[in-house]
């Protein structure tokens, strides 16, 4: 017996030695948060970890034996490219922290994390003061030098401090430009531009696994403005310089990494914006690539924008009218439905009441059936005389279906007098909502 309990004891130990840590997170204020999703990030995407329900306010994630360290993504609401926050993980410390919208993660246990949001605190503390100093009418010299002198020796004592460290990838890469010496501020703010990309490096991957690039970039784009330049050509100009920053970085990632740009952009509704980095940078680079989908859904997207002209198909085939060439109204609604379509057969007839309300000289509702065939549809349109119907066959096979990106019926738009895309209703509520401001 004695030697059974001893070999018992032997086989346990090694999985007694494996340390498996947790991620514990409070929420405030409880009721806002429901999930947390835990991603591990790599240069190129996520991969799913695990989720948790919050129990008031509380989050919990225990990384097995396998978890490896690195940068982490935790998500606690959608969409989950806006709701979520990177954490650094170094494969052996519990990671403890409490956070509310307003102020973000601040961290209570994990030295990297505890270490970065301590040199970024200070960091900006001193920003803060630079600005104040440089916008005092009396510019005492001597303050603003020593700020210069004080953020050296922060950098200097966050780098030592960090040595052997992930964290150590992010204090070196937000280093500020700091003068030698004395600059106006009118030198100041052309070197800090000058200077902005200087400790960035696109092909660090830690730093690829994080949202710093992205972050950092948006900035840039965001805030730095050249004389003379209109505001969509600074865009521009701005994002030419972004992409160049990632020439030498792996083809992969500087896909994916433009494409979350991309994505940010369409988040904020910079349309113009995101199409110019669609159509000059990243479907370029999509079509190098050969991913296809990827520059679809770009071109896509970039013609069915606000402003473009709606692609042009032929509404009836024995007198070929087309809907470029309708001249019935100011303004059209564009709906894409089925008669096979429970949602759309609920739907229409709604739209039919509405549009006997509206002005038809202002409003015209063109609904387009997407059908294997006439029967049912020929039937169906016989409730709604006040709209120019039109049928396409081949239903999800038809090349209208990939000019408007159809996923789903009804879908619906709004067209001006010329055809071009006024407002894209998320469904007809959204569209009653927009024709009742109108």
């Amino acid at each position: 017996m004695k030697f059974k309990c001893i070999f018992y004891l032997l086989v346990m130990i090694p999985s007694l030695l494996i340390s498996q840590n947790t991620i514990k997170a409070t929420f405030i204020p409880e009721e806002d948060f429901t999930w947390g999703i835990l991603y591990k990030n790599s240069p190129t995407g996520t991969k799913y970890v695990a989720q948790s329900k919050f129990v008031e306010g509380h989050l919990v994630f225990k990384l097995n034996e396998k978890a490896i360290k690195g940068i982490y993504k935790l998500v606690y609401a959608v969409p989950q490219n806006e709701y979520n926050f990177d954490l650094i993980y170094n494969g052996k410390e519990d990671i403890e922290l409490k956070f509310n919208l307003n102020d973000g993660p601040i961290f209570l246990k994990s030295s990297e994390n505890i270490l970065l949001f301590s040199y970024l605190s200070e960091l900006t503390s001193l920003g803060k003061l630079l600005e104040v100093e440089f916008s005092k009418d009396q510019i005492n010299r001597k303050a603003i030098t020593t700020i210069f002198d004080t953020q050296r020796e922060l950098q200097i004592t966050y780098e030592e401090k960090s040595k052997g460290m992930l964290v150590n990838h992010f204090i070196k890469a937000n280093k500020p430009y700091i003068p030698s010496k004395y600059e106006p501020k009118s030198s100041y703010i052309k070197n800090k531009t000058t200077d902005y990309f200087k400790n960035i490096d696109f092909s660090n991957e830690v730093l690829q696994s994080s949202n710093l690039l992205l972050d950092k970039s948006l900035a840039y784009i965001y805030s730095v403005v050249s004389e003379g330049f209109t505001e969509q050509n600074n865009y521009s100009f701005n994002i030419d310089l972004v992409v160049a920053k990632t020439r030498y970085a792996n083809p992969i990632f500087r896909k994916s990494f433009l494409e979350k740009m991309w994505q940010k952009f369409v988040s904020n509704d910079d349309i113009i914006v995101a199409n110019y980095l669609a159509e000059r940078h990243l479907i370029p680079l999509a079509n190098q690539q050969n991913d296809t989908s990827l520059a679809l859904k770009l071109t896509q997207f970039k013609n069915l924008s606000i402003g473009n002209s709606a692609p042009d198909f032929i509404l009836d085939e024995s007198s070929l009218r087309r809907l470029s060439t309708l001249d019935v109204a100011e303004n059209y609604i564009l709906v894409f439905w089925s008669s096979g379509c429970s949602h759309c057969l609920k739907e229409l007839p709604q739209l039919h009441s509405l549009s006997q309300k509206l002005n038809s000289t202002k409003y015209k509702v063109v609904a387009v059936g997407l059908e294997e065939n006439y029967t049912k549809w020929s039937s169906e349109v016989k409730k709604f005389p006040n709209f120019i119907n039109a049928i396409k066959l081949q239903k999800w096979n038809n090349k209208v279906v990939k000019d408007y990106a159809l996923t789903s019926t009804p879908t619906y738009f709004v067209l001006d007098q010329d055809k071009k895309f006024k407002f894209k209703p998320e469904g007809l509520k959204d569209l009653k909502t927009y024709l009742n401001k109108e």
